[in-house]
């Protein structure tokens, strides 16, 4: 059963391995240049990775090859808007909403399209798309900030300031929303509701060059020079085109007596006039945009600690895995007592269904086996007489020292499971991880380490606590992580594993309670001859 790549990359984007995502679908797209949906996921990496123009050949790849798929063509669209071509955006958009008329994110989308244009009757036309979105039930703060830039493009002041007013209550960290605020509060005269505004919009997102000018211009208003400077020339920073920038900063400069400096000012904005000056965001390789984007996205380990505390109290995207410092922390502190703990208190029998399970495929008695977590090596005589070598992982050092003391492993190390598997390609015949894939949520690395570190016809044979749904949930109480079987059946297939054994099983029981689990037995496939 061959590797789906596709898959996997899909499964690599959708856990933030955006690199890996990346090589996933080019591989795919070498193999078949008619592949749709690696164009299409493809083009959508790039455009998040702020590469648009690579990104539209792709989308119009794969809108050639399914015209009739109204996200693909939406989603051609919002990468032509983002290419700042607005005309085709438009007619793109457009097409979406005859495929699927009642899409509100498409309807706001041709609508941010007009106001990004800004043609004789495009903000009355924008404002009657977004009406349609706010009937098909679209109530964001998106929206309500979007009608707000439409009405103030027709003039119509104080119901943009009820829009915007509307979107900061849904939202009150929306710096657009409160930049839009601050712009009808000063067509209307109101300087200090402006500058209140406008000073909120740049606290939140002080990149923001529109909201910096502006409250750079609103701060020389009532005499604020020096902060009107500072604004200016982070704008400049940002964005060292911006030939108004330069020009507002020089006009400033006259006004404060330094008549040298504005001069400087001046001849900035003729150079950015002229394109002479380097243009803000410059493009780049769409490899190293998308590796950029992963750096961005990937938190700091103080972070990714934090993220996971939230998660186990809050509703909200969980992390990948429990963090790898808690683990260790937890089982060095657990090492004395968890064997009794386990066989007694919780009644944990999942080593022996393991190892019933393998013996049940008929693996032979000569396997290289790797105990992946194997704590104290409650599994380790159990796998002896199979085993023609048995080594054993685990991050605790408490926890190998026991299973040290039972003299039943080859090799015994303190490690993380990923980094042995990648480091031992293609060594084992047999991999067992009884009861460790719980600290675990994304199981897509570990399936792919586990491929290549098996030889052909080798087996994964492992345990999880059983979840709901379609991937994996963490638990608020026992902040471990449960996996739903159609997770499982899923990567197992687009790894190529074929599936031996998949079954229910009680992994233990808590507080007296018996605790559901899945035991999965996954064979390599010998390569065909």
């Amino acid at each position: 059963m061959p590797q789906d790549i596709f898959q996997i990359a899909l499964e690599h984007h959708r856990g933030g391995r955006l690199r890996e995502a990346e090589a996933g679908y080019r591989a795919a797209l070498e193999r078949d240049p008619q592949h749709a949906d690696a164009a299409h996921w493809l083009g959508i990496l790039l455009v998040q990775a702020g590469q648009p123009e690579a990104a539209v050949p792709l989308l119009e790849r794969a809108v050639a090859a399914k015209p009739d798929d109204a996200a693909f063509v939406h989603n051609l669209a919002q990468a032509c808007l983002n290419c700042g071509r607005a005309d085709d955006a438009i007619a793109t958009f457009d097409r979406a909403i005859n495929l699927a008329p009642d899409r509100p994110d498409a309807l706001l989308a041709a609508a941010t399209a007009r106001l990004a244009r800004r043609a004789p009757g495009d903000a009355d036309d924008a404002l009657t798309l977004l009406k349609r979105a706010q009937l098909e039930g679209l109530g964001s703060p998106e929206l309500h900030q979007y009608l707000a830039v439409a009405l103030l493009t027709t003039g119509r002041v104080d119901e943009a300031i009820a829009e915007c007013t509307i979107a900061i209550e849904r939202n009150p960290e929306y710096a657009e929303a409160h930049y839009h605020l601050g712009v009808a509060h000063r067509q209307k005269g109101n300087v200090e509701e402006a500058l209140s505004s406008m000073r909120r919009a740049v606290e939140l997102q002080p990149e923001y060059p529109r909201a910096c000018q502006n409250l750079a211009v609103l701060e020389a208003e009532v005499g604020r020079f020096p902060e009107a400077e500072a604004l200016l020339r982070r704008v400049i920073t940002l964005k060292p085109d911006a030939r108004d920038a330069h020009q507002t900063l020089g006009l400033l400069l006259q006004r404060m007596g330094r008549y040298s400096d504005a001069t400087v000012a001046f001849v900035g904005a003729m150079r950015a006039g002229r394109g002479e000056l380097p243009r803000g965001g410059a493009p780049v390789r769409s490899s190293a945009a998308v590796a950029e984007l992963e750096r961005k996205i990937t938190p700091r380990a103080d972070a990714a600690s934090l993220h996971f505390r939230l998660a186990t109290q809050a509703d909200i995207v969980p992390p990948s895995q429990v963090p790898a410092a808690s683990v260790s922390k937890l089982f060095d502190r657990y090492a004395d007592l968890f064997d009794e703990h386990l066989r007694s208190t919780l009644e944990y029998r999942a080593p022996e269904l393991i190892v019933d399970a393998v013996k049940a495929t008929n693996p032979g008695s000569s396997l290289d086996v790797l105990d992946l977590g194997c704590g104290t090596g409650l599994c380790g005589p159990l796998l002896r007489p199979i085993a023609r070598t048995l080594a054993g992982v685990d991050l605790s050092p408490a926890m190998v020292e026991k299973a040290r003391e039972r003299d039943v492993y080859d090799r015994l190390e303190v490690k993380d499971i990923l980094d042995t598997l990648r480091g031992s390609p293609q060594a084992w015949d047999l991999l067992v991880a009884a009861d460790v894939l719980m600290y675990l949520g994304d199981l897509t690395l570990v399936f792919d380490a586990a491929v290549a570190a098996l030889r052909p016809g080798g087996r994964f044979a492992f345990t999880v606590e059983s979840g709901e749904g379609d991937r994996f949930q963490l638990g608020k109480q026992t902040h471990r992580f449960a996996h739903s079987r159609p997770y499982l059946e899923h990567l197992s297939r687009i790894f190529g594993f074929e599936t031996e054994t998949l079954e229910e099983i009680t992994v233990r029981k808590e507080a007296g309670q018996p605790v559901r689990g899945l035991l999965a037995v996954l064979r390599l496939p010998q390569p065909e001859t």
